[in-house]
């Protein structure tokens, strides 16, 4: 086991932190694994930089933050270990279709956090955008607070990866099967995070199809509303990739984009899920 002394440099007032004097490729002591899952509790996102990292390195850090989820249905899967995903872009059709978003979100169990550690990074472009839903709860005034403090939205796998996956050959049969894995799922508008006790907002552009409790036309607009709140800049930090960089953040109370303005140069990217619990 290796003890670090652990710097931790915040990036903005709301999300956001580098974290120094660790080296991922050493088996760290509890202490330092404590120092880091409160600089992420504290920060939302935190960044590792220059951390050249097998895939076995990867998950057996990731394992020290929870357990690891099953393989994901659409990424592609690392030999090694399918539970470690192969995010690739190179001109890949539908790369178009992103949004902001919080992962598998149209799960029971959204996951807890997500590690992203950057193996081929583009000349210039693709950095990666996260926001702090706490920073977007806190900033609505109260009567919207109390208005949506009981309505619940639905969640759907077809709504974001639907059109990915129907341009793969078979994709129709497929779609058919993932929809019956992943059924549409209801999560509450306003959650509280397990660990700190916190509210923040969780909706997102990628899954979240309508409000329950609301007409259509309600819905829509409130909606409408909240997805251009919860991506105003203020609540933001961007991350421009080095090669070795490693991210983990809070999927709980987190957005992220990833921007897609690199054409047809080459991004690889490994990443692993922990498994989260669900929204309350």
């Amino acid at each position: 086991m290796v003890s670090n002394h652990i710097e931790v440099c915040s990036l903005s007032p709301h999300i956001g932190a580098v974290i120094r004097g660790v080296d991922l490729t050493q088996t760290l002591d509890e202490q330092s694994i404590c120092e880091i899952r409160k600089a992420l509790l504290d920060n939302l996102v935190i960044f590792f930089e220059d951390q050249a990292i097998s895939p076995d390195q990867h998950l057996a850090f990731a394992q020290r933050f929870g357990d690891i989820e099953e393989p994901h249905p659409v990424f592609g899967q690392h030999d090694r270990d399918a539970r470690l995903s192969i995010i690739e872009s190179r001109g890949r059709v539908g790369d178009d279709d992103h949004e902001w978003h919080s992962d598998v979100t149209y799960q029971s169990k959204p996951t807890m956090g997500s590690i992203l550690h950057s193996r081929i990074i583009p000349p210039s472009g693709g950095d990666t955008l996260f926001s702090s839903m706490y920073a977007a709860y806190d900033a609505l005034t109260a009567p919207m607070k109390a208005f949506l403090s009981d309505l619940t939205a639905t969640h759907s796998f077809e709504l974001g990866w639907g059109k990915t996956v129907r341009r793969q050959e078979g994709g129709d049969e497929r779609m058919h099967k993932l929809n019956a894995v992943f059924p549409p799922m209801s999560h509450p508008v306003v959650r509280t995070h397990p660990e700190t006790g916190r509210k923040s907002l969780f909706v997102n552009q990628y899954y979240t199809t309508h409000i329950n409790e609301l007409s259509e036309r309600e819905s829509s607009a409130v909606l409408k509303m909240l997805f251009e709140h919860i991506t105003t800049p203020e609540f933001q930090v961007r991350h421009r990739w080095k090669q070795n960089d490693l991210a983990f953040w809070d999927n709980r109370a987190t957005l992220h984009y990833a921007a897609r303005d690199y054409g047809l140069e080459h991004r690889l990217m490994h990443r692993v899920t922990l498994v989260g619990d669900k929204p309350v």
